[in-house]
């Protein structure tokens, strides 16, 4: 038997393959003041119409007036499948599921508290020495169980704002391939292909919503470590209620290995 870290590893994994490959999503809620607000007309302003560099550059602009969104990320590899589905927004305000292999893990965040209710096939990973007085509670603590949480909400915001496919990068080569529905919103795909170098991924596409404001909708990239990414809700309210009292547990006295055996 041998020990793999779950989901730590996988977790650093995904942004290392993300950030090289420069995948990430892009969404808006209103434009940014002072921004021009062809930026973020979408098919208004005859999107599909624009080459592919100018297509990612009026995505761009239109990210600048983001607040909130929902984002589901999930990540091939061979320790299993990642994915976290949660909604975001930018006062710190988080709430969904961290999966590994399909077993998810409800999280929530308000300010800057975490909780975390793993079931317990997963606490048994998380927390080897976990009693009953642990069983279907919420955890909570500011430490690595927290940290690594709170990690999975920011990215999601963080893919959202401050990089990827979207952003200036020589390494990224775009091509448009097709203008079609995509969520029940009209899209221009583009397709993109990463610079060389190890970890940077295969080539894959983008969705970027055509009608009204030009969000990045969807992601999708092949390679070793194969990813998706899906992006909605943007704009709306992340509505966050704390756990029962009675129902939260503070893990910081536990020891948290954040691993599983296979």
């Amino acid at each position: 038997m041998r020990a793999r870290q779950w989901p730590a590893t996988t977790a650093l994994v995904g942004l290392v393959v993300l950030g090289m490959a420069g995948v990430v999503s892009v969404a808006a809620c209103d434009p940014h003041p002072g921004a021009d607000p062809e930026a973020a007309a979408g098919a208004g302003s005859g999107l599909e119409n624009l080459t592919p560099d100018q297509i990612v550059a009026k995505s761009r602009e239109a990210d600048a007036g983001l607040t909130s969104l929902r984002g589901t990320v999930r990540l091939e590899q061979e320790s299993g499948t990642l994915e976290y589905a949660l909604s975001v927004d930018r006062n710190g305000a988080c709430s969904g599921t961290v999966s590994q292999g399909g077993v998810d893990a409800e999280v929530r965040r308000q300010g800057g508290t975490v909780w975390v209710k793993p079931p317990a096939a997963m606490l048994r990973a998380m927390v080897p020495d976990a009693g009953p007085e642990l069983a279907d509670k919420w955890l909570t603590n500011a430490g690595l169980l927290g940290g690594l949480y709170a990690g999975y909400c920011d990215a999601v915001l963080r893919f959202a704002t401050d990089g990827g496919p979207l952003k200036p990068a020589d390494a990224v080569e775009w091509s448009r391939t097709a203008v079609r529905p995509v969520g029940g919103t009209r899209a221009v795909i583009l397709g993109f292909h990463p610079g060389g170098g190890a970890g940077q991924g295969g080539p894959g596409t983008v969705a970027i919503a055509a009608d009204g404001p030009p969000y990045l909708l969807s992601v999708d990239q092949g390679g070793k470590n194969a990813l998706a990414m899906r992006f909605d809700a943007f704009g709306e309210p992340v509505a966050v209620t704390p756990p029962p009292a009675d129902q939260v547990v503070d893990a910081g006295g536990y020891r948290i290995t954040l691993g599983i055996q296979r």
